[in-house]
Order: C-alpha cells, then structure tokens, then sequence
C-alpha cells in the first residue's frame, strides 16, 4: 500500500486563523440555538441557551429576520429556523459525506504531508474506504477505493472500538472475537490493544504505529451519531518516523477538531455551547502549528 509517484492534488496554502469576530460568533451561537429547540423559543430562552445577553440576541434577531435566516412567530413573539438557511445550504445538500469533509482532509494532508482518508463504518464489521486525499509530496501512502478492513483493525478500529464502548454497545467478548480474527503485520497483545482503545478514548483520536501495516502509522478519529455510534472514520496514514511525537499529537488534534466541527452538522445538533465549542476547538486545531527545529515533517526516502 506504499505507493511512489506524483500526487494527485497541488499543495495548498493553509489557512491562518484570526481573531473572531465576537456579532459573528454571537449570531452563530443564537442559530444554534434556535436550530437545536423543538419549538419556537422566545428571545430569553434563546439568550440563555446561546449565552448572549438579552438585549444583544433581541438585535441580532431581528437582523436575522430580516435577511431570512430566522422566521418570527407573530402571535407568540418567538423565533424558529428561516427559509434563508435553506437557501444557503443548499449547495450542500447533494453532495457526498467525503466531500463534506474534503476540505478540512485536504487542509490535514497539506500541513502533515499524509495521506487522509474517510471510512464507513459497516454493519458487517468492516471499514469501508470511501475517499482519500493523497499531499503534495512525490511519496505517499496509498490505498484504493472501495478497500475494505476488519473494523476494528488499526488506528480506525481503535477508533470504532473507543466510540462502541462509550455507546455501551461493544461487549468486551464481543470485541475480544473481532480482534482474534484480525490479520497484524506485527502482533499486539489484546490487553495492550483494550489499553490503547481507552487511550484513544481519553484524548479523542487513535494511533496505530506500524502495527496494521509494518512501516505505516496510521491516526483516527471516530464521528458519531446522535447515539453514539460510530458512522464514520477520519484518518491519516505517514511513514514510521515521518513525524515528531509533537507533531504526531497535533495531527490528531487536529483530527479531533475536525470531527469536532463536522460531527453536529452531519450527524444532529448538539446544545448550541458544545457546538459553538467545538468548532472553536476546531479552528485551532486546523491552525498552522508551531514547528521545532527538527519536527518538520519530511517524506521517507
């Protein structure tokens, strides 16, 4: 699966991050808001809920009103979702869960030189590969489309593993059967692997150092349902060595914050805190990080 050869993508700038802009946060928060109530709320619900004050949500409100985004309830005085979001989100609608998340894959492999990928969690525990995003670098890992791998192997099964425990839905045997019938370049022990699954559900994201696939490290991060099951799988793939732990740790940082940001749009709406929370996390985690003197990523020779 390690492939030569010129990449299919040119190298993008990554984006920097700036200073919020505290209307814009403020306007977000109250969408939020209105968007995860199932009814109209009033102007003081909605202030309690975005955690902006009365004053400030009652004219943000009405702007919102106005360019279509929220719709007012004249008998009641309260507030639901506009036509407007509608009307912006469209372009959306039709398109492919890789393609929701290309951009921020694109912008991981560009500033960690990896290989991303995006992987269906299957009911026949298997991992299907949906789409993959190869850096700008003449060598990179490489899997084909349509790839298919035991659910639970690797970086990706961690991942899986850590969401199906958190749901209360993977009995220890269970996974104990699964992890017997998987095929390991270089063997882990089950008590290891149970270890390295709490670990992976503590920090938010796993890590396979080679043993999957010898020489290959592999990082993942699980995105959920609105009951916690794992749907999904975001994932790089880089050579052993490639990066520093440092620079290991941000990569799945910044896989985190990217199933942190995608996760509530995709898959249901969270509390209007967790999701304004989560993409603030998100916006960090996608920022160029500082580098060290010899963390630089590099391609294997």
């Amino acid at each position: 699966m390690v492939e030569r050869g010129e990449a299919g993508v040119d190298r993008a700038a990554v984006m920097e991050v700036g200073r919020e802009v505290g209307a814009v946060t403020q306007a977000a928060a109250i969408l939020r808001a209105v968007a995860g109530a199932r009814e109209a709320l009033g102007v003081t619900a909605i202030a309690r809920a975005a955690g902006v004050s009365p004053s400030t949500t009652l004219n943000i409100l009405r702007t919102l009103v106005g360019e279509g985004f929220v719709a007012l309830v004249p008998d009641t005085k309260t507030y639901r979702l506009g036509l407007g979001l509608l009307e912006v989100a469209r372009p959306l609608l039709n398109r492919s869960d890789v393609e929701l998340l290309q951009p921020g894959l694109q912008q991981v492999a560009t500033e960690f030189e990896a290989t991303t990928s995006v992987w269906q969690v299957a009911p026949d525990d298997k991992a299907l590969l949906l789409g993959r995003i190869v850096p700008a670098s003449g060598i990179h890992i490489e899997f084909r489309l349509a790839t298919r791998i035991p659910a639970y192997a690797g970086a990706i099964g961690r991942a899986v593993a850590a969401a199906g425990q958190a749901a209360g839905g993977l009995p220890r045997a269970t996974l104990r059967a699964r992890f017997g019938a998987i095929r390991w370049h270089v063997p882990v022990p089950f008590e290891t692997f149970l270890e390295e699954v709490e670990a992976s559900a503590a920090r938010g994201y796993a890590v396979d150092a080679g043993h999957l696939i010898r020489g290959v490290t592999s990082v993942a991060a699980a995105l959920c349902d609105r009951h916690q099951r794992p749907r999904l799988v975001v994932a790089a793939h880089l050579f052993q060595g490639q990066l520093t732990e440092e620079r290991l740790q941000a990569l799945g940082s910044a896989l985190r914050g990217l199933v942190a940001a995608a996760q509530p749009a995709m898959f249901g709406v969270v509390e209007a805190g967790g999701a304004a929370a989560a993409r603030r996390r998100a916006m960090n985690a996608a920022a160029p990080s500082p580098r060290a003197a010899d963390g630089s990523p590099r391609s294997a020779p």
